[in-house]
């Protein structure tokens, strides 16, 4: 808000990406006589906010007001006159604690706090049920003044048992939508108070267009997405005001698993379980794995290329110190269920050179440990990765496939695919091969980060018939994410708010990069492709790590077959004190200060375009750590430019926007990112000098995020 006085908050409030949406459902005015921050009428026969002088002279408290009163507007819009008037208290608090929730979240202070009540209602434990049976009678009559007096409201609405058990249902499923995101996973989904970003430095709020190369590790999530996540929560509050919770939280992950077996080609949604992350995933296969031998050895090649906490999680072990269901466990400690003595093996993906292992030597060094796991009387987990962090794939199709017909009935497979860099119908053909199949809405569909899924084949799901699972699962999945059955009876029965709200933003923009003709899908991806191509040619700086050539079977029209991570290492430029090609460290340091407004850390003197460039923020992909000779012994980093579904689909282009228009912005962001690169590595002693605590605070965040917890057995 700007000036001292906002006269027209209509237009205000859709200056404002994250209340454009609620906005489109009501008329707002303003009345600067009216003492109250906002008061909700009904004109014409629809609901809308009337915000009076306490809103229109804070500018600091308008969010806080227009949040509220705008989603309360939504959910009267939604609701029957009779719902209305009797369930006038449940919206209040429904709204009231999205508020409080975000309030908090943004770090508003408790002496700045805009109404006393919101401390109670943004914690997570109930508050006393008579304080709050109080404060709405004091509320809902000075919201609701055309519905006469305080008297005539309360005989109005519902009794007062019946409104407390509602509350202790419904509490943990109140809140704003980056708020609820940032719920339900591990520590790496939990928000900086500075920052409010995540581990990988994204946000659950609606990204700005423009700098968002970081698919292949996680994105903040894109206005068309974040306005498919306020819809999706309004109605779920809304059902949830009139019926128990349950039965709208169970029907959204049922839809969810609907819509992925559909786009997937699954057999039926029942055959998928929903996962806090492609790790929390791992922990399925694992599972489904020992039901048909308690004793399994795990063979995995590109380990270094997977997620960090694949390697514990394998082996049934914790993967952080904070499971999906907030559960505090030990990292690398056993996990309740599952036996001591699962073994991973691996088959790396590059030489000590840096050089991609060549396709039969990772044949011969699979096929040796896995005849040793059937001599053993083991039943293989055998990995197949498509695509690893660089965008490769191991081993291809074909491999496996002389592996499974060399040791028929000995082995299980699961397809990592959590990059999601491939079309539907490789998903397809996957399962139809009998093999699980592993994929996340966070990566190249740049969903909001961390919401994952096991696609299983049906001689898969009916294992879950006569199963027992590991008991320690319960700290990891509610029993909505997984196949209704008896095996999974002994999981919890409440409900992930957070992984179903993430999913449906990633389902948006599955829905939009669909959408896109094939054709044009292909036409889109080459010219962008080939533009960043050219840059980072050009770059005397960069050195691009080379492509493996992906063997896939053809199809048509078939997008999957270009690479669409270029992964490159940086020359330091005879910097003193730094590796000629940046090590793992330095390029960790590096991805942080791309992230970040840097151009105060610049000496005197610096020319204005050096400032400006130093000012921007772009998202990479996090280095990757690669074998190279040139780094004395260490790993080099590799960053990671990564192009995403929405590049592809445009779902974050500014409304009018021409394709063409935004796809040559896009491509001239990535030059913008090199010479903000370039700056870097010219001015890195004064970066390192110059507010060195704040950055290396943010980059102590980073590590662990792609570092290794527990070495597996390495060949």
């Amino acid at each position: 808000m700007t000036g001292t006085r906002q006269t027209d908050p209509m237009q205000w409030v859709h200056m404002v990406p994250e209340l454009a949406f609620l906005a489109d459902s009501s008329f707002v005015i303003g009345k600067p006589e009216q003492s109250d921050p906002f008061v909700c009428e009904k004109r014409n026969g629809v609901w809308g906010p009337v915000f009076g002088e306490a809103f229109l002279d804070n500018k600091e408290t308008a969010c806080f007001y227009a949040r509220m009163a705008l989603e309360m507007v939504f959910l009267l819009n939604s609701l029957s006159a009779h719902n209305v008037k009797e369930y006038l208290n449940r919206i209040w608090v429904a709204c009231a604690r999205s508020a409080a929730r975000k309030w908090k979240a943004s770090g508003g202070a408790v002496k700045s706090n805009p109404e006393t009540w919101i401390e109670v209602l943004a914690a997570e434990t109930l508050p006393d049920m008579e304080w709050l049976q109080k404060v709405c009678r004091q509320q809902v009559s000075s919201v609701f003044p055309a519905i006469n007096g305080p008297h005539v409201v309360s005989a109005q609405t519902e009794n007062d048992d019946d409104f407390c058990l509602w509350v202790q249902r419904v509490w943990p499923y109140l809140g704003s939508s980056d708020v609820l995101m940032a719920e339900g996973g591990d520590e790496r989904l939990g928000l900086d108070p500075q920052t409010h970003q995540n581990r990988y430095g994204c946000t659950y709020r609606p990204s700005a267009t423009g700098g968002q190369y970081s698919s292949s590790t996680a994105s903040s999530p894109s206005l068309h997405a974040f306005n498919a996540v306020e819809r999706c929560r309004l109605e779920l509050v809304r059902d949830m005001l009139t019926q128990p919770p349950e039965k709208p939280l169970l029907a959204l992950a049922e839809g969810i698993k609907a819509f992925l077996a559909q786009y997937y080609g699954v057999e039926k949604p029942d055959n998928c379980i929903l996962a806090s992350s492609g790790t929390d995933s791992v922990l399925a296969a694992l599972a489904l794995s020992l039901v048909v031998n308690p004793a399994v050895g795990v063979v995995l090649a590109g380990v270094e290329e997977t997620g960090s906490g694949v390697p514990l999680a394998t082996q049934g072990r914790h993967f952080a110190n904070t499971t999906a269901l907030g559960f505090r466990v030990r990292k690398s400690e056993k996990i309740a269920g599952f036996p001591a003595g699962t073994q991973l093996v691996t088959a790396p993906l590059r030489t000590e050179n840096g050089k991609l292992n060549s396709r039969q030597n990772i044949f011969h060094i699979c096929q040796q440990q896995i005849h040793n796991a059937v001599q053993a009387g083991q039943r293989v987990l055998l990995y197949l990765l498509d695509t690893s962090k660089t965008g490769q794939l191991v081993p291809d199709m074909q491999v496996v496939q002389a592996l499974c017909h060399t040791y028929p009935g000995q082995i299980d497979v699961v397809v990592d695919a959590c990059q999601a860099r491939l079309m539907p119908e490789r998903i397809k053909a996957y399962l139809q091969q009998d093999w699980a199949v592993m994929v996340t809405g966070s990566k190249f569909y740049t969903g909001p980060a961390f919401c994952g899924a096991l696609l299983l084949p049906e001689t898969w799901r009916q294992r879950l018939d006569d199963a027992v699972l590991p008991s320690g699962l319960v700290a990891y999945f509610n029993q909505a994410e997984w196949p209704a059955c008896n095996a999974t009876a002994s999981l919890n029965n409440g409900f992930n708010l957070g992984l179903l709200l993430r999913w449906v933003g990633a389902c948006a923009e599955i829905r939009h990069f669909a959408n896109v003709p094939a054709s044009e899908k292909m036409s889109r991806l080459e010219q962008f492709l080939s533009g960043i191509r050219h840059i980072l040619e050009q770059d005397q700086t960069i050195e691009l790590l080379p492509d493996a050539l992906v063997k896939r079977d053809a199809l048509p029209n078939a997008w999957d077959q270009q690479q669409t991570i270029f992964s490159f290492l940086i020359h330091a430029g005879g910097n003193s004190g730094m590796t000629p090609v940046l090590n793992l460290a330095e390029c960790r340091q590096l991805h942080v200060w791309l992230k970040q407004d840097i151009s105060g850390y610049l000496p005197f003197g610096c020319p204005d375009t050096a400032h400006q460039i130093m000012a921007r923020s772009y998202q990479l992909g996090q280095p990757v750590a690669v074998p190279y000779a040139r780094v004395c012994g260490q790993m080099a980093g590799a960053l990671r430019i990564s192009v995403s579904a929405r590049h592809i689909s445009g779902s974050d282009m500014p409304a009018g926007m021409a394709y063409q228009t935004y796809v040559e912005q896009e491509i001239q962001n990535v030059q913008n990112a090199l010479e903000k690169i370039s700056l870097i590595l010219r001015y890195w002693p004064f970066l390192q000098k110059a507010e060195e605590k704040p950055a290396s605070g943010q980059l102590e965040n980073m590590v662990g995020v792609e570092a290794e917890a527990l070495l597996p057995v390495a060949l």
